[in-house]
């Protein structure tokens, strides 16, 4: 049923949707983030920003479902879904803004990153800031409202914007140490 090499996209919200989810995000947007282990050794360039999951629930469920649903028809894994307890990255590339090849990791011991789940909330159209996976290393097509889904394991990375803004949200469902 699992499947490494394989990342799913999808349409899940409209620009008014999306301009919707960022007017509330942006009420969070206290704690600007520093870089992490997971970007110490590649290129990250953007601001970056935790914010809660709970109060952002009911605009995000269609994205979050659709994330629940492909990790039980695609990918297979013992996820937790603690959005009550989680929190989300809201990444701001502006131009230049980029994040190297990398792969996403936790430091806890208990569980494990098993899907990183993507959300593009651009709101205008930009140039470069493309999403790439080594496993491939075609561009996959992210553009407003879409969600992308890859396992986490697999090497990514978004090339350099070179004109306007790429915004996105990130939710990383983790579970049980893998086997």
């Amino acid at each position: 049923m699992s499947n490494a090499l394989t990342s799913v996209t999808f349409q899940v919200f409209t620009l008014e949707q999306v301009k919707k989810i960022n007017k509330e995000i942006k009420k969070y947007l206290i704690e600007k983030e520093e870089s992490t282990e997971a970007a110490q050794n590649t290129s990250k360039i953007g601001d970056f920003f935790n914010i809660p999951c709970l109060p952002l629930m009911e605009l995000l469920h269609p994205w979050l479902y659709k994330c629940q649903n492909t990790n039980r028809e695609v990918f297979g894994y013992d996820i937790y879904w603690d959005f009550h307890l989680e929190s989300l990255n809201y990444n701001v590339y502006g131009e230049n803004g980029e994040y190297g090849l990398h792969v996403d990791a936790n430091a806890i011991e208990s569980a494990d990153l098993k899907l990183t789940c993507l959300l593009n909330l651009s709101e205008e159209a930009y140039e470069g800031g493309e999403f790439y996976t080594v496993s491939s290393n075609e561009e996959k097509k992210f553009t407003t409202g879409m969600g992308l889904i890859i396992n986490s394991l697999i090497a990514h990375k978004v090339t350099p914007v070179t004109k306007g803004e790429r915004i996105t949200l990130t939710y990383w469902g983790d579970g049980p140490s893998w086997r």
